[in-house]
């Protein structure tokens, strides 16, 4: 098949991004070809359309590493009259335009639910005003996903959650995948960390991820000058979250971190916390996971990173970092049962590898192509 994949930014370090990325790589070693509809700079794998700046929110997505995208009418037809299907990653103007233009020239085209509302309306602390994100939930269905006869749901959370919300497009629930060198593995800590217990977090430094929550727990913990916190990520939270550390025995360490270095981090850490709030899927837990990482989770209403939790030793009252302390305590106490565990959610994680994920996905690029072309046989 010939591929193209549409989303306004291909090349940053969000979950969406990565999972294209991810994706198009595993397609490509199975022999298709993929190519992206973007921004960005031009390759041989890009159709490239300038970069648009809306008033208002570009500031604000800039400081996420987002760009949205201008929607150049020349650049979609020449993609669309490449490929043999397109897949849409957002619900913005770049992705609206395409669909449309595959309308006119005939071409399969599904959709993927990356962007949750929620997560728009955190950067404004509304994320619990259920009015508020119904609206935004209302107006991508009209505006765009009822267009399309398929949605690729990264969670059967928010598959329910869209059919909920009036969406009425068949949900294909395929994980974003877990890739094969994230697997049970162990290294030796570093020496400013080697007579810690190190709990661990991957994700961007944002309202919504309630990183701080970590802090105040283990600031709660009867453990506290035993544990080293490691925050990998970037964000508008940074400054706060340090300032909310001043008090800890260990300093955090906070900022980004290479792939090599996260791959470390993974195999040296002793827990891994995901204190989010929103979240469609999270890649970064499923990755811990998968490299033998026992997590604890956020019971939030808005997520569906709980559905990984073995038991209820793996969950911890979203918002409650005494609740958090707790756990990160019986974790510390228990440390034959933590090693136990750690296996167990390695062995479970497989489940979500890249590569059953991506064969489910080809299936549903396949069922889209050969209804679209059921269709156009009898009209």
């Amino acid at each position: 098949m010939k591929i193209l994949f549409v989303i306004e930014t291909f090349d940053n370090h969000n979950g969406t991004s990565i999972s294209a990325q991810r994706y198009a790589t595993e397609l490509r070693k199975r022999g298709h070809e993929v190519k992206i509809l973007t921004t960005g700079k031009p390759d041989a794998n890009r159709f490239v359309v300038p970069v648009y700046h809306p008033p208002l929110v570009d500031g604000l997505a800039q400081r996420h590493g987002f760009q949205y995208a201008e929607p150049e009418e020349k650049v979609i037809r020449d993609a669309l009259e490449w490929c043999d299907v397109a897949h849409c990653y957002m619900p913005f103007r770049l992705e609206i335009a395409t669909k449309r233009m595959a309308e006119k020239m005939g071409k399969p085209c599904t959709a993927a639910f990356h962007v949750q509302p929620e997560n728009v309306t955190a950067s404004f602390n509304m994320q619990n005003v259920k009015w508020v994100n119904s609206i935004i939930y209302s107006s991508f269905n009209k505006m765009f996903f009822k267009e399309f006869k398929r949605i690729h749901c990264p969670s059967r959370f928010i598959a329910d959650y869209l059919q909920e919300h009036g969406y009425t497009s068949k949900m294909h629930v395929i994980s974003n995948g877990c890739p094969a060198e994230f697997h049970w593995h162990k290294c030796s800590k570093p020496s400013w960390c080697a007579d810690k217990f190190v709990v661990l977090m991957v994700g961007r430094l944002s309202p919504e991820k309630h990183q701080e929550i970590i802090l105040e727990a283990v600031q709660h913990s009867a453990h506290e000058s035993e544990i080293q916190v490691i925050l990998i990520g970037t964000g508008l939270s940074e400054q706060k979250l340090r300032k909310k550390a001043e008090k800890m025995t260990n300093p955090p360490r906070i900022g980004f971190m290479s792939d090599q270095d996260l791959m470390e981090a993974l195999g040296y850490a002793d827990l891994y916390v995901h204190a989010g709030e929103v979240e469609l899927e999270s890649l970064s837990c499923l990755e811990a996971m998968s490299s033998g990482l026992v997590p604890l989770i956020s019971d939030s209403p808005l997520s569906a990173t709980p559905q990984f939790a073995l038991d209820n030793r793996s969950l911890f009252k979203h918002g409650d970092p005494k609740a958090l302390a707790q756990k990160i305590d019986y974790w510390i106490e228990h440390p034959e049962a933590r090693k136990k565990m750690g296996k167990a959610y390695a062995q479970n994680a497989k489940q979500y590898s890249l590569a059953n994920s991506v064969s489910r996905f080809e299936e549903m690029l396949k069922e889209e192509i050969a209804e679209h072309e059921t269709l156009s046989k009898k009209n």
